[in-house]
């Protein structure tokens, strides 16, 4: 018993790839074989499978388990180093102020200067700060020996 056309586009939507293809002894394909109309269907249908297809093996995870555990501990791990560093970070800040204020205030002096010793050109240092993260830079009474400090 033959299926009219209604029939078959109301199964294709249900029909396995053999069906959508005319490759197998169902009734359905038999009918897709037969009839372009649906057999252009067919097609379109099996086209659309492909591409889903091809869509879905790009999605598919790049690593192994053991990969993305060790990838996601290296980012937890990353993760709360930058916690505990910018929970100090404020404290640090404002020790170093503290400590350069004490230093600024102490009588004149205490400093050692020599008037006859020429100053060397200053150059500025080159450092740059992360995104979200500020720098303060010091210089000591060594003139080769510098303090950074990012907070």
């Amino acid at each position: 018993m033959a299926i009219d056309c209604n029939a078959a586009l109301e199964r294709l939507l249900e029909a396995n790839p053999g069906e959508l293809a005319g490759r197998d002894d169902s009734e359905l394909a038999v009918h897709v074989r037969e009839c372009g109309r649906c057999q252009a269907v067919a097609a379109r249908l099996l086209a659309g499978q492909e591409q889903l297809a091809g869509a879905l093996s790009e999605l598919r995870p790049r690593t192994d388990v053991g990969e993305a555990l060790s990838d996601a501990r290296a980012r937890r791990h990353k993760a709360l180093k930058w916690q505990r560093v910018s929970r100090w970070g404020p404290v640090a800040a404002a020790a170093v102020v503290a400590v350069v204020m004490v230093l600024q205030s102490l009588p004149a002096a205490r400093m050692i200067e020599s008037e006859n010793v020429p100053t060397p050109a200053r150059l500025e240092p080159l450092v740059e700060a992360a995104a979200g993260q500020n720098v303060l830079v010091f210089e000591t009474s060594d003139q080769s020996a510098k303090v950074i400090w990012f907070y």
